[in-house]
């Protein structure tokens, strides 16, 4: 369990410094960006310019990635019996746990009122 902390802690760290080395890369293209506009027009222009280049490029990111989300989507499962899939492996793998959770979850739904009123909202929708 140690070691998946470790690992979990390595990555998440790495992850974060190549994040701020990807924006700072990106602030310096910016940078160039506008200081190649400003050749073929003045400052605040090439400013207005390069940011909206920025926001199309990043209109088109997006685009792209909901177009490829809504094809995967559809390709999948539905979420509801994949979760269902998954959490019934999971309590075959680790029944005692299971049925332990289960019991804990039973009582705490029984003797805790608003854990009770928040469970029949739930399922009322």
């Amino acid at each position: 369990m140690d070691r998946l902390v470790v690992r979990l802690a390595v990555a998440a760290s790495g992850l974060l410094i190549v994040a701020a080395l990807v924006i700072a890369a990106a602030a310096f293209l910016c940078i160039a960006l506008d200081l190649a506009l400003q050749t073929w027009l003045t400052p605040p222009l090439a400013a207005g310019a390069t940011a909206a280049i920025v926001l199309a490029t990043g209109g088109a990111i997006a685009f792209v990635v909901s177009i490829i989300a809504r094809a995967r989507r559809k390709a999948d499962e539905p979420f509801a019996r994949r979760l269902d899939r998954e959490l019934m492996s999971l309590a075959t793998r680790h029944s005692t746990s299971a049925v332990a959770a289960a019991l804990l979850a039973g009582f705490a739904v029984g003797a805790v009122p608003p854990l009770r009123n928040a469970l029949k909202d739930m399922l009322a929708k």
